[in-house]
């Protein structure tokens, strides 16, 4: 393992890399900063087989299960990771160490983010502390974004995100895969219900490349067989999604 670090500035970064490195530091490199432990009294704590990655993703509560479950169906992002470092800052006085959550990497950029309970997050001690924790991580480069429990259960994605999952390990032949290229090319739009009726591809096979984002559902609509499946981005674009998907979003208001 070896230890990097971010400054000189009003705060420090101290990130775990897989290897050593001298030059950026590249998120698929990282590793958590510390173990995993449980924030619940019930001692909820639970793991997320990233299939993409080849490991497991742990846990501390089920708020983070919940959302790490949104990301890897959904986010599409190059890398990310938990526990990502240790932001070391002096405030009032006092010396104080903050880790967020997860940081995620689309290509070149990349957030930073906490995840927390809305009462705890409107909370004025804490709108203020994440307020300074904003502007020190933007000091090294780091957008930041709080990411609420009210967000990250809204439905239907969350349940969609559920259901999509469990075609992550669902193995698509190459003939299959270029069927599935060829029924949605030039923007062409089917139902799952089509999908099923044609012959030599199933709706299990274009799930999982929903899973692997190379074709798209509308996450806020239910996911059934009358439901949409696009080879473009289509339905509202909420975070967390791809930089470029945002940016048609917010063309389109």
């Amino acid at each position: 393992m070896n230890e990097l670090t971010e400054g000189p500035r009003r705060s420090k970064l101290t990130f775990v890399a897989s290897r050593d490195s001298t030059d950026r530091v590249e998120v698929d490199q990282l590793r958590r900063v510390r173990e995993p432990v449980s924030r619940s009294k019930s001692g909820v704590q639970g793991k997320v087989a990233d299939v993409v990655s080849g490991r497991s993703r742990h846990a501390e509560s089920q708020n983070e299960l919940r959302a790490f479950q949104i990301l890897l169906a959904s986010g599409h992002a190059d890398a990310w990771q938990e526990q990502p470092f240790v932001l070391e800052y002096h405030h009032d006085g006092k010396r104080h160490r903050y880790t967020p959550d997860i940081l995620v990497a689309w290509g070149a950029d990349r957030e930073v983010v906490e995840i927390k309970e809305d009462s705890e997050a409107g909370k004025p001690d804490n709108r203020a502390r994440f307020a300074l924790v904003r502007d020190l991580l933007s000091e090294h480069g780091y957008p930041f974004r709080i990411w609420t429990r009210s967000e990250i259960y809204a439905e239907p994605r969350l349940a969609n995100v559920g259901l999509v999952l469990r075609y992550r390990c669902v193995d698509v032949p190459a003939v299959e895969r270029e069927k599935i290229r060829r029924a949605f090319s030039s923007g062409a739009e089917l139902t799952l219900h089509a999908v099923s009726e044609t012959q030599g591809m199933t709706a299990p096979a274009v799930l999982r490349l929903v899973f692997d984002g190379i074709l798209h559902i509308d996450w806020w609509e239910p996911l059934r067989l009358d439901s949409r499946v696009s080879g473009t981005p289509i339905g509202r674009q909420i975070w967390p999604v791809p930089p470029g998907c945002r940016l048609r979003e917010e063309r389109c208001h």
